[in-house]
């Protein structure tokens, strides 16, 4: 006979707060025949078996039960059948007492949902509990195909609108045409356990390291709009949408909240300068820039307060914990089982999304953390509010006062935004930055910390020199391009 030794890790650390059992050929399941500190040790047959083995947390709602599958054959060969992501490699030592296989599963508190997010983006079918039945989001329109075939690799952007470096020269928005491959993995993340986000999307570029002896990772965490803005508009919370019966809530896996709130703000849909600003193809953006940064998009929920959309994310806590565990769960994919903490991180959003990075910037307890002080190196708003200068004043108001913290040699802070300068003079001044004649380019001596200034009529006139179908004839359009061009002049201009 020969022997089965099992053992578990959450974040990294041996662990007894699990139990496993084990299955031979589809019969009764069975518990170890002995536990030595971590470790449960089963007896497993000679030859021919089939052994499948359940790991159960104790805490069964955020790490759930990881299975494994091995066979033995007739000459009492050990190999592994099925073997998830949380498994460390199957390893058998020979004895004279018989072989001893040594398996090691790694806790996670994600799943991967990549899957159930394509699929959820099929605006008819019987997904739809809607009323009246069967429900139905075809009204719902969308430049590209749903559901898509693939949700990674993200498809090719071919001779596409890229801002420029510089952005501005001769009073001027710069543009270039462009091929750009986002070479790199996109998956959506399931957070069990949490009220929001449940759902973040990833996307870890080929040339960010992963496998054994790989770095600390750097992040950049986007936040997108406020849902609750939209739903007014029938958004987000529409009867026909996808629900949960029970409840009746369309979070997450509503057909708006997965276009609007994870797609969009992924893909282009078309040109983002020419025809449609509304995709944000941040992937596409991290790929243009030349930078090296994972980017984490969390899925808000509507909710009555800015905080309450995004309730987990604000918490410097669980926001550290999260991001080492997004790590350590594409470490684990490319073989590589390390935990560790995570490397440089920035945080940007776009129009009300500043409210939600703010729940993070303003709240006390996180004003002591590594994380808030140490770790969050970059800051980037993008255009707060495209009607209400006073809205980017407080927005920037919260940045500044980071920006101010600790590490302030070393932090960078930048502003893009079609606003007219002069109504934001006193806290640029804090910022150590001059104003200048828009569209301009300013930023301190040492280059951490600038204002972008892009105002409509500069949007106006590349879009007419490129003939564009966007005229840019209002405060939402241009609202809508700043972020869709401008997150990859951020990076080139970033520490990543």
């Amino acid at each position: 006979m020969g022997q089965l030794v099992l053992s578990a890790r959450i974040r990294g650390e041996a662990t007894t707060q699990c139990e496993f059992t084990m299955t031979v050929n589809g019969g009764s399941p069975a518990t170890p025949t002995a536990v030595v500190l971590d470790q449960s040790i089963f007896t497993i047959p000679d030859a021919s078996a089939q052994i499948e083995i359940q790991a159960n947390s104790f805490e069964p709602i955020k790490y759930g039960t990881v299975v494994a599958r091995l066979e033995i054959d007739a000459f009492g060969s050990i190999q592994a059948a099925f073997l998830s992501a949380n498994w460390e490699p199957l390893t058998v030592l020979p004895s004279v007492l018989g072989p001893t296989a040594v398996m090691v599963v790694h806790f996670s508190p994600l799943r991967d949902a990549t899957e159930q997010a394509r699929v959820s983006l099929e605006r008819t079918g019987t997904d739809y509990p809607g009323a009246p039945p069967p429900g139905n989001m075809s009204f719902r329109s969308s430049p590209v195909p749903l559901p898509p075939t693939l949700y990674s690799p993200l498809p090719q952007a071919t001779d596409t609108s890229f801002v420029a470096s510089p952005p501005i020269s001769d009073h001027a928005i710069q543009v270039e045409s462009r091929t750009v491959t986002p070479f790199g993995d996109l998956l959506v993340l399931r957070l069990p356990g949490v009220g929001a986000p449940q759902l973040v999307a990833v996307y870890w570029p080929g040339a960010v390291p992963r496998g054994p002896g790989a770095p600390p990772a750097p992040f950049l965490v986007f936040f997108r709009p406020t849902m609750a803005q939209n739903v007014a508009d029938g958004f987000f919370t529409n009867a026909l949408d996808r629900h949960d019966p029970m409840t009746g809530d369309t979070y997450p896996w509503g057909w708006d909240y997965q276009f609007f709130g994870l797609l969009r703000p992924l893909r282009y849909m078309e040109d983002p300068l020419l025809a449609d600003p509304f995709g944000k193809g941040l992937p596409y953006q991290v790929q243009a820039s030349g930078r090296n940064v994972v980017l984490v998009l969390p899925l808000p929920r509507v909710a009555g307060q800015p905080c309450d959309e995004i309730t987990s994310f604000a918490d410097a806590v669980f926001l550290q914990e999260y991001l080492e565990e997004i790590q350590a769960f594409m470490f684990r994919r490319a073989g590589n089982f390390s935990f560790g903490p995570i490397g440089r991180l920035g945080m940007g959003s776009f129009s009300s999304g500043h409210a939600l990075m703010s729940c993070f910037l303003t709240r006390a307890a996180n004003q002591t953390h590594p994380l808030f002080l140490d770790t969050l190196q970059e800051v980037y708003l993008f255009d707060p509010h495209g009607d209400q200068a006073g809205v980017t004043a407080d927005a920037l108001t919260h940045v500044a006062a980071w920006a101010a913290r600790d590490s302030a040699g070393t932090k960078i802070a930048r502003l893009y935004t079609q606003h007219d300068l002069g109504q934001l003079g006193p806290l640029l001044a804090g910022l150590g930055v001059t104003a200048g004649v828009a569209p301009f380019h300013a930023e301190t001596a040492d280059g951490r910390k600038s204002v972008t200034s892009l105002p409509a009529a500069a949007w106006q006139s590349v879009a007419q020199r490129l003939h564009g179908s966007v005229p840019y004839a209002n405060s939402g359009q241009v609202h809508q391009v700043i972020p869709a061009l401008m997150v990859a002049d951020a990076l080139r201009r970033s520490g990543f």
